[in-house]
């Protein structure tokens, strides 16, 4: 089948010499080398599989179900050594690494304990360095381990949203790999997987979708067991596009929906786009963003992937035609478009449907509603929505000077003014009684760059941007004394962070317990951080949007729960910063404290088991604000 023929003529990215042949893929991976991890032998369930979309990054393994309870024997899928132990409040939580002879590193994640030899380690290492938090990278054949050995209890430590196992295999270059195809019989998959909608997207100022410019979206309908289609729908192009789908995958016995490993795009039966998510570089899994429709993933929490490579993405699973998977309808013809989905055990379905190419002239579009006046940034291009009936020219303020635009097109009554963003950045402009500002301050293309605004500067590096930015920065307002600043809008993704400098303007802002709070979500705001450089905060931000300055000098809140000789438990809560350091002392000698961060709870461990809790114990918790809570207690 094509899912097999064509995975390795451009995925070579793994160390295995073995990938050669085209008609052997599964051969090219051991299907007997790895034992399953938890209950191995037994039939089991997965709650996510290799390559689903999450926010800001591919899943990079397998989630094994656990039967909803913490504490299964967990097994070291080959023999070899533990290369890397994590300890961690967050992520991953207490994960371990195993490097074996073949070269391929298996990942163990979200564990609640590690077996007694492990442990020993890991608590003689976070001792050594009064570390509550630690990743560590372990001598070779320091802890060996065989295959089948139980090397942990399964659990729902880290970032885990309930309890399971989370299991990865990689090469020697931290390329990930698709743990479903080493021949886990474990597992059971022969259910189709889903389309559920299909967007096209204009890609230049000259493209119209069922006569518009921007986005449009179509519901998948299934004809047959693997078939859909799109209904009869009638779709009108003409100029450059970019196709998107909405999909979802199933496995036998389970109520987990799950993501598709690969997409074959065709127009007129010649091949335009093709990805296969089987291997990919774990560090590159940022690239998300503009993998998938990320504007609609902010607004509605829904994940299109594109069927092209947009701009800036850098990831390598791609085949594609010249134009980065884009089509091109230049006619009038009826084209053919075929879309072919597979999970990553081949099981596969199809969607077709038409496009008709249309002739681009000056139309009027009917919809069932007029919109109202509003603006919107497409690719390149600004789409400005003017009042109904109003059929006039739209007039353009650009630094005291004027330009006339015509309408392109009227939806009903109201009238669509296209901008080319690339050569007129307009402040503001006027359409009849609509008056629009823009608060535009320039064209950032990706590189660095450092653009400043009254009291905000703004660091661009080589890294920053996916795409060139046309930069929007609402001066900051002062409301009740707290001052807030906005960069575009949190619909656009960047790829690394965004240096800040903002100097604020009221003295009570210039306190060491100020610091960045994104307010995209609520009022309150969440934490960034900062730091202080004179009287400006200094700050790297990883996303767009609205920001703030907040003070927060109210300590985190220790609650005593109860103790033995051997354990003490604590639950802590911070409302602000939130928590960022915890220290305990017995008889001032530093004790270790396990943090549970989705339940607030801590509890001590002794490196020794003859150790006792007798004397005075002392706990000092500290949040990321520098407020710090201490709780003193003689056992």
């Amino acid at each position: 089948m094509k899912f097999a023929n064509k995975i390795f003529s451009f995925l070579l990215l793994t160390s295995l010499s073995i990938y050669t042949s085209h008609a052997q893929v599964k051969s090219a991976y051991p299907q007997d080398y790895f034992m399953f991890p938890i209950k191995p032998g037994q039939r089991n369930y997965l709650s996510a599989n290799m390559g689903e979309l999450r926010p800001n990054h591919f899943h990079s393994g397998i989630d094994i179900k656990t039967d909803g309870q913490i504490g299964l024997s967990v097994y070291a899928a080959a023999g070899g050594y533990i290369s890397r132990l994590r300890v961690s409040t967050y992520g991953y939580g207490n994960t371990l690494y195993i490097t074996h002879p073949n070269g391929l590193v298996t990942v163990y994640a979200h564990l609640d304990k590690f077996n007694a030899a492990i442990n020993a380690y890991a608590l003689e290492q976070l001792y050594g360095m009064q570390q509550t938090d630690i990743d560590i990278v372990i001598p070779p054949n320091t802890l060996v381990v065989q295959k089948g050995e139980i090397i942990a209890k399964s659990g729902n430590t880290g970032g885990s949203g309930g309890p399971h196992l989370h299991f990865e295999i990689r090469d020697e270059r931290e390329n990930v790999l698709n743990p479903s195809l080493f021949g886990f019989s474990e597992i059971v998959d022969n259910i189709k997987p889903s389309f559920s909608k299909v967007a096209i997207r204009t890609m230049d100022i000259d493209t119209r979708v069922n006569g518009d410019l921007g986005r449009a979206e179509f519901t998948a309908q299934q004809v047959a067991t693997g078939k859909f289609s799109l209904g009869s729908t009638p779709i009108t192009a003409n100029g450059l596009l970019g196709i998107e789908i909405k999909v979802f995958d199933k496995m036998n016995e389970t109520h987990n929906v799950y993501g598709i490993n690969c997409i074959e795009l065709k127009v007129d039966g010649k091949e335009v786009f093709y990805h296969n998510l089987e291997t990919y570089p774990f560090h590159d899994s940022r690239y998300i963003n503009v993998h998938i429709d990320y504007e609609t993933y902010i607004l509605k929490r829904q994940y299109f992937e594109k069927c092209y490579v947009a701009d800036g993405n850098n990831l390598s699973f791609y085949l594609m035609n010249p134009l980065n998977g884009k089509i091109s309808i230049r006619d009038t013809l009826t084209h053919k478009v075929e879309i072919k989905i597979y999970d990553s055990r081949g099981n596969n379905s199809v969607l077709n449907f038409n496009i008709k190419g249309q002739q681009q002239q000056l139309a009027k579009i009917v919809r069932a509603t007029t919109p109202s006046p509003d603006f919107k940034v497409y690719e390149n291009t600004l789409k400005i929505v003017g009042p109904a009936a109003y059929t006039g020219s739209a007039s353009l303020y650009c630094k005291g000077k004027v330009k006339a635009f015509p309408p392109s097109y009227f939806i009903n009554t109201a009238p669509v003014y296209l901008v080319d963003l690339r050569k007129t950045l307009p402040d503001s402009s006027t359409a009849g009684s609509y008056k629009c500002a823009y608060d535009f301050v320039e064209m950032v293309p990706p590189g660095k760059r450092t653009v400043k605004v009254d009291n905000l500067s703004l660091r661009f590096s080589d890294t920053t941007l996916f795409d060139t930015l046309y930069l929007r920065v609402k001066k900051h307002l002062i409301i009740n004394g707290v001052e807030t600043f906005e960069i575009n809008n949190p619909t656009e993704p960047v790829f690394g962070p965004i240096g800040v400098l903002f100097c604020p303007e009221m003295a009570q802002n210039k306190n060491d317990r100020c610091y960045f709070y994104n307010i995209n979500n609520s009022s309150s705001g969440k934490y960034e951080g900062g730091e202080w450089d004179a009287d400006s905060l200094v700050h790297n931000l990883k996303y767009l949007g609205k920001f703030t300055v907040q003070k927060d000098s109210v300590p985190p809140v220790i609650t005593y729960k109860s103790n033995t000789t051997k354990r003490i438990n604590f639950s802590i809560f911070d409302r602000g910063s939130g928590i960022d350091s915890i220290r305990a002392t017995l008889n001032g000698a530093w004790v270790m404290m396990h943090y549970e961060h989705k339940s607030g709870l801590i509890w001590s461990e002794f490196l020794h088991a003859t150790d006792v809790l007798k004397g005075e114990f002392i706990l000092e918790v500290t949040d990321n604000a520098g407020n710090t809570s201490l709780y003193k207690k003689v056992l």
